[in-house]
Parts: structure tokens; sequence; C-alpha cells
């Protein structure tokens, strides 16, 4: 049986001190990234999203002066995301307003587009 040299003892040790620092940084990183998720909604969350989509999409179909066809909304944990196209500048405004002023909703994403009539 052979016996280990000094100089091979930190060599070994090190090499498993390197695997268990990687070991809990990746764990820590692990755990980080699971807090810094978003919780899972409530119901009453869910509920006041639904709500929200419905009222937004009730006060796009009373608008008089602009037509909305193509105009989404996704409400989540009460931020509305706007997505498709509108027809004019004051249409892309006047959507965002609207989405803005709906109980239940705190904040606005815009994603809308403006489409350009090419003739």
């Amino acid at each position: 049986m052979s016996r280990k040299t000094s100089a091979e003892i930190p060599a070994s040790r090190s090499r498993w001190g390197s695997i268990g620092s990687a070991a809990t940084y990746l764990a820590a990183a692990m755990l980080a990234a699971a807090c810094a998720a978003d919780p899972p909604n409530s119901l009453e969350q869910r509920q006041s999203d639904i709500r929200a989509t419905k009222e937004f999409y009730s006060k796009l179909n009373s608008d008089h002066i602009y037509y909305y066809p193509h105009v989404r909304i996704r409400v989540e944990n009460g931020v509305a995301h706007l997505s498709g196209y509108v027809w004019n500048t004051q249409a892309l405004y006047h959507a965002k307003e609207i989405a803005t002023g709906v109980p239940g909703v705190i904040a606005v994403v815009d994603n809308l587009e403006l489409e350009r009539d090419v003739r």
C-alpha cells in the first residue's frame, strides 16, 4: 500500500473543495431563481384579471370614434399586455388609455403596432 506524499494531499483536497464550491454556488443560484419567479396566481387574482379583460373589451366595443377589431389584451397579475394593430397613432394611444382606466389593471405593456394603409 502506498502512502500519499504531502504534495498529493492538498491537490486532492483542492479538487474536491472546488467541486463542493461549484455545487454550493449552483444550489444558491437555483434557490435564487426559484425565489425570483412569480408566485402562482390566486383565484382572486385570476378572477380580477378576467373581469379586467372583459371590461377592456366592453370599453373598446363601445367606442364610437375608433375601430378596434384587431386589438387583443391579456391580463396577468393586473398587468395588461396589449397586442395587435390599429390604423393610426390616436387609436394606439387611446387603446392604451382605455386599458389604463380599467379597474384591476395596474400597468400596461403596449405591444400594439401601427398598420399603415399601403396602396
